[in-house]
């Protein structure tokens, strides 16, 4: 799908999903910019976040270190 510079974003849904969608957020007070502006900026703090710990140093299981063999 294309990227424009502009700040509109189109998605091409089902027209019962959209009701379903549109439903939903009503029942929450929202709106489909609130709603997606919030999913958005979660998205992208997850992707800027660091992992908490990287693969090599996962914590050993209790009671156990991590340069134990048994």
């Amino acid at each position: 799908m294309p990227t424009g510079p502009s700040g509109r974003i189109v998605v091409d849904i089902d027209p019962e999903f959209k009701k379903e969608v549109y439903s939903a957020l009503a029942l929450r007070g929202s709106t489909l910019k609130d709603w997606f502006t919030q999913a958005a900026k979660g998205l992208c703090d997850d992707t800027r976040q660091p992992q908490l710990w990287s693969l090599a140093e996962q914590p050993a299981p209790y009671g156990k270190k991590n340069n134990d063999s048994n």
